[in-house]
């Protein structure tokens, strides 16, 4: 699924003529966050994924779905990203929403001041606490 996943958004950044993307991985929750930038404003999506579920077994593996989407802003000089939206929450019946708020450092960007480097991510998330994420960014 990580490897779906990525392979999407590489197409779709290529596709869209984005001007960077960005796929995070969050361990606390078993997600992917993919989020790509038109200038300096754009979206992001984010999917659950787990491999086995509790029993009774009735589903087959893996098994994902979308749990945030939102819109995100990045700076001028792409050295930091913030992002918000709603974070969802799938029952039986309904979908509850809270907020999703995000923050994104490049670290490498940030020291050697080039906006079109290849970097990693590092990203702090509150929604119903504090989640970190770890990622790769592409600019294009």
């Amino acid at each position: 699924m990580k490897k779906i996943i990525t392979i999407l958004s590489l197409v779709l950044s290529l596709s869209l003529k984005s001007q960077q993307s960005d796929i995070l991985y969050i361990p606390d929750q078993n997600s992917l966050v993919a989020s790509y930038n038109f200038k300096q404003v754009g979206l992001y999506v984010g999917g659950f994924y787990m491999t086995s579920l509790p029993q009774p077994y009735t589903y087959t593996t893996p098994y994902s779905m979308m749990n945030r989407i939102g819109i995100s802003y990045v700076s001028k000089n792409n050295t930091f990203s913030i992002m918000g939206g709603a974070f969802l929450e799938h029952y039986i019946v309904n979908v509850e929403m809270s907020p999703d708020v995000w923050v994104k450092v490049y670290p490498i960007r940030l020291i050697t001041k080039n906006p079109r480097t290849l970097d990693f991510s590092l990203g702090l998330n509150y929604s119903k606490g504090f989640r970190y994420g770890v990622g790769l960014s592409i600019p294009f």
